[in-house]
């Protein structure tokens, strides 16, 4: 059976298929998670095991499916809002539209998704995504340097994040709003407690993982992001901001002294945006730091093309940790402004 007709026959919108097999002590299990309706493959993952680790990998396989399952909802769920309404609308069906424009990730689709939010709040004062999401909206359009106002603008999402606590402090996103935007205050430590209490509450969230790994970083503590932005990008491995998290990766593996995995994040990154101004220019230093300095000239030059958004994604991290600055600055000047002679590198 298809599933599409298992979609159809039980009323589901995910079907997890599967198949294990056993070769003495080891199990091979493969798995994937398909939409129904598409028909469309979400995710898929195959595991090679002793026996006895399986019940570890039916956790693992559990963890994963609600990581991945998760923002498809989100998105998914909000289509409809968006394209069904032209009249009135209530609190709810406008934060759906608005988070159909916020998965967009651009700066007129953030500021629409802005509106529609602070509309929700003023018609349901009482509803927490309302709250959760202008705070994470308000977050976003700092970070991506889209911001006209920063501080007014980081102060309505901080008392956004805060009124969504307060109206569901059991939802992780509530406590995830409070954290991207505490980590955007200049907040850090207060960061690490919103990101820890969203894990708390749902250790599969991969939101709250990644939030808790650019807290970290934001704070200092470099090797101590490493470990909670890879777990949140196995969780939810299709997001389209992921190339912000893969970009905190990246620098998170360059300051703890491990250039060859920071470039690895690093390409990833800018294979999800290639056109974002901070990729390239992290991509040109982690090439710098492993000697790769033809491809970290191309990556500079690039950078030096691409509008510089007056707002700066990384300028928390940037206040706190000055001697980090500074690394990438040196790293910039290592790169030659002129073609290396044939033959190499230097």
């Amino acid at each position: 059976m298809s599933a599409k007709q298992v979609g159809q026959e039980l009323g589901v919108g995910y079907v997890l298929e599967g198949s294990v097999r056993r070769s003495g002590g080891r199990l091979r299990v493969s798995t994937q998670l398909v939409e129904t309706t598409s028909a469309s493959q979400v995710w898929a993952e195959r595991y090679d095991v002793e026996l006895e680790e399986a019940f570890a990998v039916q956790d693992a396989i559990a963890e994963r499916v609600a990581g991945a399952i998760e923002p498809e909802l989100l998105k998914t769920a909000s289509l409809p809002a968006a394209a069904r309404h032209t009249g009135n609308m209530t609190a709810w069906e406008i934060v759906r539209q608005g988070t159909w424009y916020f998965h967009h990730v651009g700066q007129q689709t953030h500021l629409m998704a802005r509106e529609l939010f602070r509309e929700a709040c003023r018609l349901d004062p009482e509803l927490a995504e309302a709250h959760l999401w202008l705070g994470r909206v308000s977050a976003g359009i700092i970070a991506y340097g889209w911001s006209e106002h920063p501080s007014e603008d980081i102060r309505e999402g901080l008392d956004a994040a805060l009124a969504a606590v307060r109206l569901d402090e059991k939802n992780p996103y509530t406590h995830y709003a409070l954290a991207i935007c505490s980590a955007y205050s200049n907040a850090p430590e207060e960061a690490v407690l919103a990101a820890e209490r969203a894990i708390e509450i749902s250790p599969s969230f991969a939101l709250g993982h990644l939030v808790l790994g650019m807290a970290e970083l934001f704070r200092g503590s470099a090797s101590s992001a490493i470990a909670p932005l890879e777990h949140g990008l196995m969780l939810n491995a299709n997001d389209p901001q992921n190339f912000v998290w893969l970009n905190l990766l990246a620098l998170a593996h360059l300051f703890a002294g491990d250039g060859a995995n920071a470039l690895a994040a690093a390409v990833r990154a800018r294979k999800v945006r290639p056109a974002w101004r901070p990729v390239q220019e992290t991509l040109a230093c982690c090439y710098a730091t492993v000697g790769r300095l033809a491809e970290a000239r191309s990556s500079r030059e690039l950078m030096s093309e691409m509008e510089n958004p007056s707002g700066d994604a990384l300028e928390p991290l940037r206040q706190r940790n000055p001697h980090w600055q500074e690394r990438l600055a040196e790293l910039l000047k290592q790169i030659p402004s002129n073609p290396l002679p044939t033959g190499g590198q230097t």
